[in-house]
């Protein structure tokens, strides 16, 4: 099992948090990096919101595919998939990290897509419907669900569906 210690943003700088990562996940450190990446293998799906060419598809019915994740952070996800995917393709995602309720509507931007042994090394960001109007156009942004979010978002949501759960099943036990 994996111990480190941080100063976690909003800590005094003295303050330190003790956080384990249980097998099989591992930190990645990277000095780059916004956010810690963890190592997992999960599945991925994802269809295409809108292409490089232009191409639309607001309701999610264009190409779509299959893959695994290979490391996770809040920023985003790296992917390892048999299907294609272009550099500035925006994705919706749906993915079930272990042992958690699946999280489906996710927004992603192909930032950078590598060939690597027969498949595609795809990263994606972490897009939120507010940056969408960087990508979209105006009418392609009403155009979209509003169950689209960004992973940040979703997880907020997962989350709060557990804890109200966990409420609601501990007053019932209370009673």
């Amino acid at each position: 099992m994996t111990v480190s210690k941080t100063s976690g943003k909003g800590l005094a700088s003295s303050t330190t948090v003790d956080f384990q990562v249980k097998p099989p996940f591992k930190i990645m450190e990277d000095n780059r990096r916004r956010f810690i990446r963890i190592d997992i293998d999960e599945p991925i799906s994802f269809c295409t919101i809108k292409s490089t060419e232009g191409t639309f598809w607001a309701e999610c019915d264009g190409p779509s595919g299959n893959g695994e994740i290979l490391n996770i952070s809040a920023g985003g996800i790296l992917v390892y998939t048999e299907e294609p995917v272009m550099e500035k393709t925006l994705l919706s995602m749906s993915l079930q990290l272990e042992g958690c309720e699946k999280i489906d509507n996710i927004l992603g931007l192909v930032k950078r897509t590598e060939i690597d042994s027969g498949g595609y090394l795809v990263g994606l960001e972490s897009i939120t419907r507010e940056k969408l109007s960087d990508i979209l156009t105006e009418e392609e942004v009403a155009q979209i669900p509003g169950t689209l979010s960004s992973f940040n978002e979703r997880i907020q949501q997962v989350l709060n569906h557990y804890i109200y759960s966990k409420k609601l099943s501990e007053e019932e036990y209370d009673q």
